[in-house]
């Protein structure tokens, strides 16, 4: 007992005497609350406001489905508004940026596009590639192959990635008549995603590609 009250006024003793230790144990208990809301935030308050969100969009997607696409959208904006950078407002950002392109307001679905951000595998790298749709559409080819290529990067996958390594070849070869990069992806597909160049007829893109130079 004696000597726990020995060490404790010692402690005691340091933090009133010795500046740097106070200014340690002051910044540890600090970091110690900062902690501890940071858990009690995403406990009572972060965590519902994901789950509210998740459900927030479903009505939308009813009208989505039934071709409403002015309701759905002016619905996946507000949730995007209100649930930014949780679950269901960056499926919001992702639903209004395609809803928009279909409309053909492809700058607009950019402000949404590139807002979103998704941990789907597939679905991240989408929003990604159909940002290169968009830079396609208003005639930005540089912007667009740099997208697709990212895309493809991006989680790499045997579904998406060879498909945005085709639409990225596709630019070269076709509007920025850059033949030599365009048979380089075409047969990156090949070495690396055999199954889609097997059944996508890479082939004859690489042949064409290298037809041309």
């Amino acid at each position: 007992m004696t000597d726990n009250l020995e060490n404790s006024n010692e402690f005691l003793e340091k933090v009133k005497s010795n500046k740097t230790f106070k200014m340690s144990a002051i910044a540890v208990g600090t970091l110690i609350v900062i902690v501890l809301g940071i858990v009690a935030y995403r406990t009572m308050i972060y965590a519902p406001a994901v789950e509210q969100s998740k459900s927030a969009y479903w009505q939308d997607l009813v009208y989505l489905e039934s071709d409403s696409l002015d309701l759905a959208l002016q619905g996946f904006e507000a949730v995007a508004a209100k649930y930014d950078g949780k679950v269901g407002g960056e499926v919001s950002n992702y639903l209004a940026g395609r809803i928009l392109m279909d409309k053909g307001e492809f700058e607009s679905a950019l402000s949404y596009l590139e807002k979103t951000d998704l941990e789907d595998v597939y679905a991240s790298s989408m929003a990604v590639g159909l940002q290169g749709d968009c830079h396609v559409e208003l005639g930005n080819f540089d912007k667009a192959v740099q997208l697709y290529t990212q895309a493809a990067d991006k989680n790499a996958n045997e579904m998406t990635s060879p498909m945005y390594l085709k639409k990225a070849a596709l630019v070269y070869e076709l509007e920025l008549k850059d033949f030599k990069k365009a048979e380089e992806l075409y047969k990156k597909i090949e070495s690396e995603y055999f199954d889609y160049y097997k059944t996508n007829n890479i082939e004859k893109y690489i042949a064409r590609a290298s037809n041309k130079q």
